[in-house]
């Protein structure tokens, strides 16, 4: 989760669309799955950036990657204040049939 600052939420999270960031990670790392950017429903000033690896090889693969070390760079000045990343393992999915 991400906390800006300057606490605009909304257009930090539009400058890291914009960066392409989770486009870049599911061009570079073979086991991105799916990430989504999603901004609070409760408070306007915080947003998530949720990614999907296929292992935590691949996911501490993307955090050791110089991709996201440029992309963290290019958006020092916008993203900044509190960031707090959480890891979890899926212990069930479920996704609708489709015929």
């Amino acid at each position: 989760m991400i906390k800006p600052q300057d606490g605009n939420g909304e257009a930090a999270a539009q400058a890291h669309i914009k960066r392409r960031c989770v486009e870049e990670a599911a061009e570079t790392i073979p086991g991105f799955l799916h990430g989504e950017t999603m901004l609070s429903a409760e408070d306007p000033d915080l947003f998530c950036v949720m990614c999907t690896w296929v292992d935590e090889a691949a996911y501490k693969e993307w955090q050791n990657s110089p991709v996201r070390a440029k992309q963290s760079e290019d958006l020092a000045d916008v993203i900044t204040g509190e960031i707090k990343t959480l890891s979890f393992n899926s212990i069930h999915t479920v996704a609708p049939t489709r015929d």
